[in-house]
């Protein structure tokens, strides 16, 4: 692979996106909520007659505000995926692009190495900004919040991989409405698995049947990766659901996805 091609196709890539109106709705959107938790770092809440820090708000908010992006991240990965491969396809890019001697993988992994960058860009800068709003708020430091935030990174691989793959089968909405259809599947999977495993909601339940069905085992736990960042940022236990932990199902599920989105656009005929 030449490695000048694929930072080639990484670069017109972002600028390519740059020019779609969805990145910059969904950044306006996602710039407003970072400003407006901002009085949530200044506030004292009231807990049953005793009043909460501000640090200790700020630090909770910070955790809701650190998932909130992350999943908008996923969102904007959908939204500047399902349209790439085709629109190369309609305005004759791809047959500019591969009348030089480009080859399929490097345009295809300049293709999702672009979106990647540029999604994961606004969302880390996000995080960034929380993690400073609680810190000159509060003063209060979080010392995984970083780290944390390139973990869920691979959600957004994920969802950029399985968006560019279904849109080669089905129709571009389609092709979206499917990957956070799989999302929102997690989403239920995963939260109930979280919250049963809470041990005051096992007191009320009582002795219930741990068997687990295997297809909630194999699903993509986009969710639970997210939960597994937070564990990371809170530093506490992480209690995973079946044989491997949610970062490697997800980058499994790239690796596998990926393979079949290379296969499928190497008999694909682009003009």
């Amino acid at each position: 692979m030449d490695i000048r091609n694929f930072f080639g196709i990484v670069r017109f890539t972002i600028q390519d996106e740059l020019h779609n109106k969805s990145f910059y709705v969904l950044t306006a959107v996602s710039i407003f909520f970072v400003l407006l938790i901002r009085g949530s770092f200044n506030s004292s809440v009231v807990v049953n007659g005793q009043h909460v820090d501000p640090t200790t708000v700020g630090y909770n908010a910070s955790i809701i505000a650190f998932n909130i992006i992350a999943s908008a991240g996923v969102l904007m990965a959908v939204l500047l995926s399902m349209r790439v491969l085709k629109r190369d396809n309609e305005n004759g890019m791809a047959s500019m692009i591969f009348s030089k001697p480009v080859k399929r993988i490097e345009y295809l992994t300049g293709k999702i190495a672009g979106i990647w960058i540029l999604v994961y860009s606004l969302t880390l800068i996000l995080h960034i900004a929380v993690y400073l709003i609680m810190l000159f708020n509060t003063g209060g430091r979080i010392p995984f919040f970083i780290p944390a935030s390139l973990i869920t990174s691979l959600n957004i691989l994920f969802a950029i991989i399985i968006v560019l793959l279904f849109s080669m089968i089905m129709p571009d909405f389609i092709a979206a409405l499917t990957t956070i259809g799989i999302a929102f599947v997690s989403l239920g999977i995963d939260s109930f698995q979280a919250v049963s495993q809470n041990a005051a909601v096992q007191s009320l339940i009582g002795q219930q049947d741990t068997h687990i069905p295997l297809w909630r085992i194999l699903w993509p736990k986009l969710v639970a990766l997210q939960f597994f960042a937070t564990s990371i940022i809170k530093e506490t236990d992480f209690q995973q659901t079946g044989p491997l932990n949610p970062l490697f199902n997800i980058a499994l599920y790239s690796i596998l996805l990926f393979a079949i989105l290379f296969w499928k656009v190497s008999r694909e005929e682009l003009q």
